[in-house]
Parts: structure tokens; sequence; C-alpha cells
């Protein structure tokens, strides 16, 4: 993607929300969102479009951020490796706080645990693109399969047992004669 595009696609994920820190708390924005193939993490490839819809609310400290996102990504199942398409659908919330007061334009005084990625820049621009990026990797599977019928790898062989079988033979042990066989007990003697 080239620079120029990258830079189109995160900036569909900012937002002026000046006109919406001048009015009453209560105030609100709606947004609908679709943007094709953002990059926003080089390890989470999107294989489809970031859609969804956003909803600004005017809160007494800055602006409560909530909406629903779904796209498609490319990940890799932990039973056989191969890699698939998982489709996804995640929740966004998060508050919101300008940097400028709105009304005299100085610099507002800032909590020390302040996240970042949560603050109205100098210009009262909103960017979802942090959290955004934060809530889809939160939202996808700790241990991605592909399917869950999946068979996974041979462990001794490594053969994909989805795409064929292997030839070879796993011994099943009864796990009530391990002790036994660590000693040396050979149970065929």
């Amino acid at each position: 993607m080239s620079q120029e595009a990258l830079f189109r696609s995160l900036s569909a994920l900012q937002f002026n929300v000046a006109q919406l820190l001048k009015q009453a708390t209560g105030a609100s924005r709606s947004y609908e969102i679709d943007i094709p193939f953002p990059e926003l993490d080089e390890h989470l490839v999107l294989l489809a479009p970031l859609r969804g819809h956003v909803h600004f609310l005017r809160i007494g400290v800055g602006v409560l951020a909530s909406g629903t996102f779904s796209t498609a990504v490319e990940l890799t199942c932990m039973r056989c490796l191969s890699e698939f398409r998982l489709p996804i659908e995640f929740e966004l919330e998060e508050e919101f706080t300008p940097t400028i007061d709105i009304v005299t334009g100085i610099k507002l005084p800032l909590p020390p645990d302040q996240d970042t990625a949560t603050l109205i820049d100098e210009h009262h621009i909103l960017d979802l693109s942090e959290v955004v990026r934060q809530d889809l990797w939160l939202s996808l599977p700790t241990s991605p399969i592909c399917r869950p019928d999946c068979k996974g790898l041979c462990p001794r062989c490594g053969q994909n047992r989805n795409l064929a079988e292997c030839n070879c033979h796993a011994e099943e042990i009864d796990i009530r004669w391990i002790a036994l066989l660590r000693n040396g007990y050979n149970p065929e003697e």
C-alpha cells in the first residue's frame, strides 16, 4: 500500500470533534465506517474492509466513542499451522479527553495515567486508529483453529492430517501403565 493510500485509510478513522465539544453534554454524532483494507498493524492482515458505525456522545470531560465493527483477518491455525480467514466483529467503547480547551485554547492538564491513544489533539481531532487496532487484537481468539474438527499435524512426521493421513503408527499407551513403563516394565514380555 502506498504511503498516500495508508494515510487516506487511517484518516478515515480521524474525526474533527470541535463542534461537538462546543455543545452541551448529551449532544451526539454518528458516522458509518467503510474503509477498504486499512493497515492498522503490520502483524495483522485484514482480508476484508473494515465496516461499522461509530457514535460520539458529548460527556462532561470529553467524548465517549462507541461503535461496532466487522472485518475478516488472516490467522494461522494453532493445530495444523495453515493460514485461514476468520470473520470478526468487535465493539468499541472508549472515553476521549481533549488536550486543549475548546473555548479558550488553553492547554488542559491531563491525569498522569492518561492513555495517549484516547487524547483529542490540539486540532480537536479524535483518532480512533489505535483504539480500533487494540480492540481488534483483543477480539481475536487466543488459540485460533481453522475449523472445529481440525486434525492438526502428525507429532512424528509433521504431515497435515487434514490434507492426508500419514503412515505413522501412534502407539496408544494406557496412562495407568506409565509408572511401570518408566521403570523398564515391558507388558509384551
